[in-house]
């Protein structure tokens, strides 16, 4: 709706989500980022996690373009790291700690982008 107000065209279930998807892509990239470089406050032993992170993040930025590139097989994969890092948010909240409101966030994105890419009219958009 507020993309519609600023540029006066309406954006579909399916550029919706992959927007969102992007958004994502954006939040997991900055994060990984984040506690990659040194600080005083944050120390991380183990960086394997946080480049798998950037990559996925990578991923999700790229594979939206693709997608409106017109590879259709690349939604799937934007659906399956979607509900991968929806998976990893449920999991990672079992154990809260500071970093559990971007937990929240995240999954947040990533309950968005699902319910409009997995949205009937999205697919039959794909199809066009």
């Amino acid at each position: 709706m507020l993309f519609k107000f600023l540029t006066g065209t309406e954006l579909g279930p399916l550029q919706t989500g992959l927007i969102l998807s992007q958004l994502g892509g954006f939040v997991l990239v900055f994060t990984a980022l984040f506690f990659m470089f040194p600080s005083e406050s944050i120390i991380v032993t183990d960086e394997a996690p946080l480049i798998i992170f950037l990559i996925a993040g990578l991923m999700k930025i790229a594979a939206p373009i693709l997608v409106g590139k017109g590879i259709k097989i690349v939604f799937w994969i934007v659906v399956g790291l979607s509900v991968l890092k929806l998976i990893e948010s449920v999991l990672a909240s079992i154990d809260p700690n500071p970093m559990f409101v971007w937990i929240i966030v995240t999954g947040v994105i990533e309950i968005g982008a699902l319910i409009h890419l997995l949205n009937p009219k999205a697919r039959a958009e794909l199809r066009d």
